[in-house]
């Protein structure tokens, strides 16, 4: 009766708890005066009611498995669409000399399509120009921490396939017979053959001149870290003087 008078805060809800006590009072004697076949009516809805309320708590575990499922697998959804973003990103910026070379050809009537390994350049007197070798992950991951810094192995094999480009324009220029040069031409070709010395013979290399003139490098403090990085890695060597000249060598 206390408890009862606590929860209520007005007459009205005095009222409203005594009138359901007076109802359920009422329903407990109609059912005190039930027959045998009522009584037994009685228990077998109440058994159904406890089998319903036993599925019910089954549903409901299963919906918050599945909500649980649902969670799991946006979850799974995100990690996977960063993983083709990296994917996409890496395949966007995956170095050209690691690409296959598609080349077709007609064998007996019919197009066949071959894969063709990515060659040294080759100019017109049919020399080859040795190029820089791309940085391995495995020779990435022994460069030590201070010296790679922030760098990401695509960002070395970048500078490498630019680097590869510089030295393919100047010595597209330098192998050209010197009768085939114009008077602009020739005169950069004698500047290009001023650089060599006993110390470069049959060696490709490139200045920071040639970098930023065929390559459009930069050689500031980011590019020449990673040229630290390729010493490191036994893909390049400097060879200096006389004067300030610094020629970055293929090895």
């Amino acid at each position: 009766m206390n408890s009862l008078l606590e929860n209520c805060f007005s007459i009205e809800e005095i009222d409203r708890e005594f009138s359901k006590k007076i109802s359920l009072v009422r329903d407990c004697l109609e059912l005190a005066d039930m027959d045998v076949v009522g009584a037994n009516s009685f228990k077998s809805l109440n058994a159904e009611i406890r089998d319903l309320r036993f599925q019910f708590k089954e549903l409901r575990d299963l919906i918050k498995s599945g909500n649980e499922k649902v969670v799991e697998l946006q979850n799974l959804v995100k990690r996977l669409e960063k993983l083709k973003k990296r994917l996409d990103h890496m395949e966007e910026n995956f170095p050209a000399v690691f690409k296959p070379s598609v080349v077709q050809k007609e064998v007996n009537g019919h197009a066949k399509v071959a894969c063709v390994k990515n060659q040294p350049a080759v100019t017109k007197n049919n020399r080859s120009i040795e190029k820089m070798q791309f940085v391995t992950i495995q020779e990435f991951e022994n460069v030590p921490k201070y010296m790679k810094g922030r760098f990401k192995y695509e960002q070395v094999n970048k500078f490498v396939e630019e680097f590869n480009n510089a030295l393919e324009g100047k010595y597209k220029l330098l192998l050209m017979s010197r009768k085939e040069l114009k008077p602009a031409q020739l005169k950069e070709w004698q500047k290009l053959k001023a650089q060599e010395n006993a110390e470069t013979k049959s060696l490709y290399f490139c200045t920071s001149d040639d970098l930023r003139d065929y390559g459009n490098i930069k050689l500031d403090k980011a590019s020449l870290n990673i040229m630290t990085i390729l010493r490191h890695c036994g893909k390049v060597r400097e060879i200096r003087g006389p004067g300030p000249i610094i020629r970055y060598t293929v090895v």
